[in-house]
């Protein structure tokens, strides 16, 4: 698409020129052309001074007008293209997304090809709600299987907690396309329909889950914490788990907060010499003597070796501080076989 920034603007620019002053004035303020912000009816009714109900029935009548208008039709081939830009997305995109794609860029004043967007009759808007973004789509779009397909597919990431490949994530939403009968999805219209969702989303690592997912938007530095060593699959020093933190927040870390964080919550276990782990990997939390004592408890007298083996799998610690808490005699003692056992 080439619109050229000076030629479609110097056009929209005359176009605007045909309404009267005043409604001239509401059109711009209402969609934020020339440099200001998009104002309520509202808002331009106090700047005006006139009834808010005044201001809708001039800018209703205004955009009647220049629907009507012939300079209307010298804009005609920016309709078909921009159309067709949104049914090669499957007939729906987001605002956002549709303003920054490349074909429009030479656009500057994007308040500017809002308002040429609302006034074609081929295309329509939807208003942002608790599930999307504020959307564009072509008259045509199956609209409702689109939402629906992407309401369905939010609820299985949400009810799972987890994120997923874009592969995998493609292949799913494909599949729930087909309970509402989507045809000719492709990769550029999957791209599309997940960014129209607000409960879709992409994290750092390029994985797709459910916005209230921590391993999409991990709140505070318990939740980022949690995703470190959920990712990791093994224990990590705090120094090392504020440092992957900082890698993916983008921004510094307070080593102690993390340390702090990790102490008060009991997802978090101390396996080693400021080594933490998931609660959830069977670790055990406490003193080494408490996990030794726990041990005993469960499985009775056990020699020094299968004590060693069991507790590596619960506590990273080296064998001698293993030796070194079985001396404690106020708690273990040694039988005549070698093999320990709790003081009853």
């Amino acid at each position: 698409m080439n619109i050229v920034q000076a030629l479609f603007e110097r056009q929209i620019a005359k176009f605007l020129d045909e309404l009267a002053p005043r409604a001239r004035s509401v059109v711009k303020r209402r969609y934020g052309i020339g440099g200001t912000s998009a104002m309520t009816l509202e808002a331009i009714g106090t700047k005006e001074g006139i009834t808010r109900e005044r201001v809708r029935q001039i800018e209703n009548d205004a955009m009647k007008r220049l629907r009507k208008s012939p300079s209307f039709v010298t804009l005609a081939s920016y309709e078909k293209e921009i159309g067709d830009l949104i049914e090669s997305r499957g007939g729906m995109i987001s605002e956002n997304f549709l303003l920054a794609l490349p074909e429009l860029k030479n656009v500057k004043d994007k308040n500017s090809l809002i308002l040429f967007i609302d006034l074609c009759d081929s295309l329509a808007k939807r208003k942002a709600d608790q599930h999307f973004h504020a959307r564009w789509h072509t008259k045509p779009a199956p609209v409702a299987g689109i939402e629906s397909s992407l309401i369905s597919f939010a609820e299985d990431l949400y009810r799972s907690r987890k994120t997923m490949s874009e592969a995998e994530a493609s292949e799913k939403y494909e599949s729930h396309c087909k309970k509402y009968n989507l045809e000719g999805i492709t990769p550029l219209t999957i791209q599309a329909h997940f960014l129209l969702s607000k409960d879709i989303e992409k994290n750092v690592w390029g994985e797709y889950g459910h916005v209230s997912s921590p391993f999409v938007r991990p709140r505070g530095m318990r939740e980022s914490s949690f995703v470190v060593l959920a990712r990791a699959h093994q224990p990590l020093h705090f120094r090392e788990i504020a440092h992957r933190i900082e890698e993916f927040a983008g921004h510094p870390v307070h080593i102690q907060t993390v340390h702090n964080e990790l102490i008060k919550d009991d997802r978090f276990v101390l396996v080693g010499r400021g080594l933490y782990a998931l609660g959830e990997w069977g670790y055990e939390p406490g003193f080494v003597k408490d996990v030794l004592v726990k041990l005993l408890k469960s499985n009775g007298p056990m020699t020094r070796d299968k004590i060693v083996e069991e507790v590596s799998h619960l506590r990273q610690v080296k064998p001698s501080t293993v030796f070194i808490n079985l001396q404690n005699k106020k708690l273990f003692k040694t039988l005549e076989d070698g093999a320990y056992t709790l003081i009853s």
